[in-house]
């Protein structure tokens, strides 16, 4: 499948006519040719963009709306097309696929929607007559062309978190996908062109970095929404800062799982191993470090390398498996060079997942590994993994706990597993993280709550209203309602200035 830039709901190839392949993480073997675009390409998808913008932004609601709701039947309608062809291009198994990506892109394009009265300019309300008669009304305004910038792990979802929103706000949209999984974005675009968006509205340019530096920096781009690592969200700020574009960045996490001593380990390791090995550990808010009680360590290496040792590690296609491999050769290297320092530094592996039979010989497999003695110093407690890797620290007491859970740069997501729910909310009080789970994983509400990243996690937020003032601007207007000119602000210049 070779995919092309989509440019006023056209499909088009890069302005110079080149292409990069892309690559099935479970075999290694070519899947397409890339389009890889220049500037050039860049200039032309914006160009559309700020045209398509002058007549979407006014375009009802409820059209906008109804459009949504369309495209949402449209991925229903082509779901199990779509899973193949995504756990062919991200290596996320196909089960995961199935509900992460295509039912995940699906819930987003019903449950934006519900929040359009948010968007709705609001009744006027009049001020306090015994100061100055008149009236307020707060417009909520689209903020122009959009450029969204998506990783690779679950692209077609992630197009979907950061278009939707921003459309169903009257913005349009530029997006630039991961060169290592560009499906997902085509997908979600011939999803948008049969649900009837105007040609402009939506366009992608693919390839590598010189079309996303060019896109953060072109003067017609308003606002940024970015996923990606913290390092590279540190750039995009800085360029964005120029001219001042609005921005949304989730970047890193080095989320932890606060194991408590009361906590049922049937409820909370389950859990805990579901978020550290969900699409092969390849989630922004992988559960990558889990802390425990000193007293239940050892209990919960065990059980942890045996929840581990039932998982089976197999190409993303194949229905049996339940871990795929990573997205690169580079990231299976990295992974398991981060392995190997951890077992230099102390770390030992407590348990492994088993392999469905012989494994591609060009896939990029990490087999999902529980590391026990690691320690908070670490470079594998520090930094984001993006591997399937369990890393189980023992905790002296609560607050060793906390020290531990709040040690990263990091606070994007944590979750906090015990009895006594009244102490765990307290305690997740204490992390340092934009989004705390109790007694759960995962969960995420696109009308409900916001999801943010507290320091070197982002800014900005994902889901709720909140991600809709990040994606729109106020205006507000007042108009005076009285015809008395002394009672207005310019009549405490004196008599002068009032009629007789």
């Amino acid at each position: 499948m070779d995919v092309l830039n989509f440019v006023s709901n056209s499909w088009t190839p890069a302005q110079a006519g080149r292409t990069t392949p892309f690559f099935d993480p479970s075999t290694g073997l070519r899947l397409g040719e890339l389009a890889d675009s220049s500037t050039g390409d860049v200039d032309a998808a914006v160009a559309a963009a700020v045209e398509a913008g002058r007549t979407w932004r006014e375009t009802p609601l409820a059209e906008r709306v109804a459009l949504m709701h369309r495209a949402a039947d449209i991925v229903d309608r082509r779901a199990e097309e779509f899973t193949g062809l995504l756990a062919a291009d991200t290596g996320c198994a196909v089960r995961m696929s199935a509900a992460l990506q295509v039912a995940g892109t699906a819930m987003l394009f019903r449950e934006w929607p519900k929040l359009a009265p948010y968007l709705e300019r609001p009744a006027a309300a009049p001020i306090d007559a015994s100061v100055f008669l008149g009236q307020w009304e707060v417009h909520r305004e689209p903020l122009g062309v959009i450029a969204a910038l998506t990783p690779f792990n679950v692209p077609m979802y992630v197009v979907g978190q950061k278009a939707i929103p921003a459309l169903l706000a009257g913005n349009t949209v530029v997006v630039k996908p991961s060169p290592l999984a560009p499906v997902g974005a085509r997908l979600f675009a011939e999803v948008m062109a049969e649900a009837g968006l105007p040609a402009g509205a939506l366009n992608i340019v693919n390839g590598g970095v010189t079309p996303s530096q060019h896109l953060v920096a072109h003067p017609d781009v308003a606002g940024i929404s970015f996923t990606g690592s913290t390092e590279t969200g540190s750039k995009v700020m800085a360029t964005a800062a120029a001219s001042l574009k609005r921005l949304q960045l989730e970047l890193g996490g080095k989320s932890p799982a606060v194991i408590l001593e009361d906590a049922d380990f049937e409820l909370a390791l389950p859990g805990a191993v579901f978020g550290s090995v969900l699409h092969a550990g390849q989630i922004c808010v992988a559960t990558s470090r889990l802390i425990v009680p000193r007293s239940r360590y050892d209990e919960a290496c065990d059980r942890l390398a045996e929840l581990v040792g039932a998982l089976r590690v197999g190409p993303a296609t194949d229905p049996d498996t339940d871990v795929g491999p990573v997205v690169s050769a580079a990231s299976a290297k990295r992974v398991h060079d981060m392995i190997a320092r951890a077992q230099d530094q102390g770390a030992k592996i407590a348990g492994r997942a088993r392999t469905l039979g012989e494994l591609p010989e060009g896939g990029y497999y990490v087999v999902p590994t529980v590391l026990r003695d690691v320690t908070s110093d670490m470079e594998i407690a520090q930094e984001e993994t993006f591997g399937p890797v369990i890393t189980v620290l023992a905790a002296e007491s609560v607050d060793h706990a906390v020290e531990i859970a709040n040690s990263t740069r990091y606070g994007l997501a944590a979750s906090v597993w015990g009895s006594d729910l009244v102490a765990a909310r307290a305690i997740g009080a204490r992390i340092e993280s934009g989004t705390v789970w109790i007694n759960e994983y995962g969960m995420a509400s696109v009308s409900d709550s916001p999801m943010q990243g507290w320091k070197a996690s982002g800014i900005g937020a994902q889901y709720g209203t909140a991600a809709l003032d990040d994606l729109t601007r106020t205006k507000s207007f007042y108009t005076a309602l009285d015809p008395d000119p002394a009672r207005r602000p310019y009549g405490l210049l004196g008599a002068q200035w009032t009629r007789n």
